[in-house]
């Protein structure tokens, strides 16, 4: 049987030393590559087209969903699952709608990176406990409040990172140099996105932003314009 060819992206040399050395045990995983920083994980991704690549989003020179966007453009049969600290609901969410296969805590247990890792080279999905659980609890908080958050379900991917931009504060043009798209794309899936929630106004759209989890009560937020 042929091992999973993976690679590993993450800006802490003894992290990536770790984690390969536990791999090295394992018969049926391969690590093919390393990266430390964004240029060199796009360049390695390309080069190698591994199987599975294990990363951190908050390396140098990754721009967190929009990198994952840009690496699945680049290699789209790679399976890519998230190792990071960042366990907000929304990050996890973003990941998943962007085509991640399996997000996991720097602090979860070995058996579950190694679980994610041949999760996705099938191609099949995989959370961390700990983060299963907080998104099957609330799904079942959002029980009481449908139709009223599945209407997000009806919104593109595009328009679901555009939706979090606009919550979190960041203005047209942010948002246009963000994904390099011009000022007037952005108002047209903006315009796209309210008409499909039925929203009037900024303020309405950050209470359900906010309501179903897209963005954190401890965020920052403006008016975007």
């Amino acid at each position: 049987m042929a091992k999973i060819k993976l690679m590993l992206a993450d800006h802490q040399p003894i992290v990536r030393e770790g984690i390969k050395a536990l791999l090295e045990k394992e018969s049926d995983i391969k690590v093919s590559a390393e990266a430390g920083e964004g240029a060199l994980c796009f360049k390695r991704l390309r080069e190698t087209k591994p199987d599975v690549l294990l990363m951190d989003i908050s390396m140098p020179g990754i721009d967190g969903i929009n990198s994952i966007l840009e690496l699945k453009k680049i290699s789209e049969k790679t399976g890519i699952v998230i190792l990071t600290m960042y366990q907000k609901r929304s990050y996890v969410r973003e990941a998943l709608h962007a085509g991640v296969m399996g997000y996991l805590l720097k602090t979860s247990p070995y058996e579950e990176v190694l679980g994610a890792i041949r999760a996705a080279a099938e191609q099949k999905y995989y959370l961390s406990t700990e983060i299963n659980a907080d998104i099957i609890d609330n799904y079942l908080k959002r029980e009481t409040t449908e139709p009223f958050a599945s209407k997000y379900d009806l919104l593109t991917k595009r328009e679901h990172m555009i939706l979090r931009f606009m919550a979190e504060g960041y203005t047209t043009n942010d948002i246009a140099m963000m994904l390099s798209v011009s000022p007037k794309t952005v108002a047209k899936h903006r315009t796209n996105l309210m008409e499909k929630l039925e929203m009037k106004n900024m303020a309405t759209l950050v209470r359900y932003a906010i309501k179903i989890g897209v963005v954190d009560v401890d965020s920052d937020y403006g008016a975007g314009s």
